[in-house]
């Protein structure tokens, strides 16, 4: 009887050590569900039921520029920043943000020493206006997406009807980046013409 009852016991461990390594091991532990591309989208087309699909995939390197199936939500009503190909992996950088331009205009701005930023950063632009004897920091343009970051700048998104406002201030003016932080409202900056004005406003709580 004693003899049954080891046996017993031995051979339940066993299966339940088998069961923790096919657990442990199973493939389907290193897979998650992301949201791929099921048809053609032009640029600047609405997201519809039928434009994307589930696709299980191995964990990728960079999950995070993807959309899992817990992100579902936030695809609703989003535009493709530019086409997308059946079968892609979505990727963040593939849709305009919330309440983007569909009409958006690709412009290279050259900013010097601009704080860390990347795709999907908002940036306000500050422009250096004035004399050497009296500069001025005068607001330029707030809460502009960047679409990448290159040598010597950064590629902006905008309305087309101001891209060829951005072409002169990048080529004739003057300009510093702000980069917003992650979710922060648009910005708020004021224009600052004298010294004791920017220790004024520097001053607010």
């Amino acid at each position: 009887m004693r003899r049954w009852i080891v046996a017993s016991i031995a051979l339940a461990l066993g299966g339940a050590v088998s069961a923790a390594l096919i657990v442990f091991t199973s493939p389907d532990r290193d897979r998650v569900e992301v949201y791929a591309v099921a048809r053609e989208v032009a640029s600047g087309s609405e997201l519809t039921h039928d434009s994307l699909r589930l696709q299980s995939v191995l964990m990728p390197e960079g999950l995070d520029t993807l959309f899992t199936r817990s992100d579902g939500s936030q695809l609703q009503g989003r535009h493709a920043s530019h086409e997308l190909t059946a079968g892609q992996l979505l990727q963040r950088t593939d849709l305009l943000a919330p309440g983007g331009v569909a009409d958006a205009r690709l412009v290279f701005l050259p900013i010097k020493d601009a704080p860390p930023a990347g795709p999907g950063s908002k940036l306000d632009l500050l422009l250096i206006a004035g004399t050497a004897d009296h500069p001025a920091v005068v607001p330029f343009a707030l809460g502009v997406e960047v679409r990448a970051v290159v040598t010597g700048g950064f590629v902006v998104a905008v309305p087309s009807r101001q891209a060829s406002a951005f072409v002169y201030a990048a080529e004739a003016m003057r300009l510093v980046a702000v980069v917003a932080a992650p979710n922060a409202p648009k910005g708020d900056e004021a224009p600052i013409g004298a010294p004791d004005q920017a220790m004024a406003v520097a001053a607010q709580p």
